[in-house]
């Protein structure tokens, strides 16, 4: 019953980010680290959302900025180096507390400050960061969001771009711990086609729908989706971490 609630989840979870671009796949990690040992939910929150933002690149393949792959991509294999050095496995607690600070965290940042993805030193920090998001807690959605605030694209533009560096960034982790899981005891054989084929889905449902809103309430409501489930994966982590009392 779980696994088939890993699908479910994969389905509905990637249908939110093909409408909103965020949310998704925080949520999605939410639920995967919920049911499975954190190595676990890595890989295949990694497989779900390679696919599922893979989708979307193909999807919007004629919105994409490659400039700022090259830089971004520099930035994710400096930490993905860096995590390779250190061995380092993220814990239940600190995955759901990390998720959900970052969308309190990208609203701390001053307006003045310009971090604007298409300029390539932006580009390349973004990699850094957002990376490191993704390899500690696993999504890194409105930390990549930081990165998009001050430029001008479309939408359309945001969906794609963000698609890219985000697919590359879960190949990374998806690769980095799967040297920490034995699969074959944790996850059943059948799983994977049916998250890849959820992933697929729910982006294709997505689509019809992104082009009925406009750009605005694009925005306006994928940020409060995501401090909504931000304020939820917070009182988990500080849970888990035996701050708070269950």
């Amino acid at each position: 019953m779980s696994f088939i609630l890993l699908t479910v989840a994969t389905l509905l979870t990637s249908f939110i980010s093909g409408v909103l671009s965020m949310a998704g796949g925080m949520i999605l990690m939410g639920v995967f680290s919920f049911i499975l040992s954190i190595p676990a939910a890595m890989v295949l929150h990694g497989l779900a959302q390679t696919v599922s933002n893979g989708s979307r690149v193909w999807l919007y393949r004629h919105h994409l900025r490659w400039g700022v792959l090259v830089p971004y991509s520099l930035g994710s294999f400096v930490i993905l180096g860096l995590f390779i050095v250190m061995s380092f496995v993220s814990n239940q607690g600190l995955v759901f507390l990390l998720i959900g600070s970052f969308p309190f965290l990208a609203l701390m940042i001053p307006k003045s400050i310009n971090l604007d993805i298409e300029h390539k030193p932006v580009a390349f920090l973004s990699g850094l960061v957002v990376t490191t998001a993704q390899m500690l807690a696993g999504a890194s959605g409105p930390v990549l969001d930081i990165f998009y605030i001050k430029s001008n694209l479309t939408r359309h533009e945001i969906l794609g771009t963000k698609a890219i560096t985000q697919t590359l960034g879960h190949l990374i982790k998806l690769g980095y711990y799967a040297f920490f899981l034995t699969m074959s005891i944790e996850l059943p054989a059948w799983i994977y086609p049916a998250v890849i084929f959820a992933a697929i889905l729910g982006n294709w449902m997505g689509k019809h729908v992104i082009e009925k809103i406009n750009d605005v309430a694009f925005k306006r409501v994928g940020r409060y989706a995501i401090l909504t489930v931000g304020i939820v994966y917070i009182g988990k982590g500080l849970i888990e971490l035996g701050v708070v009392v269950n």
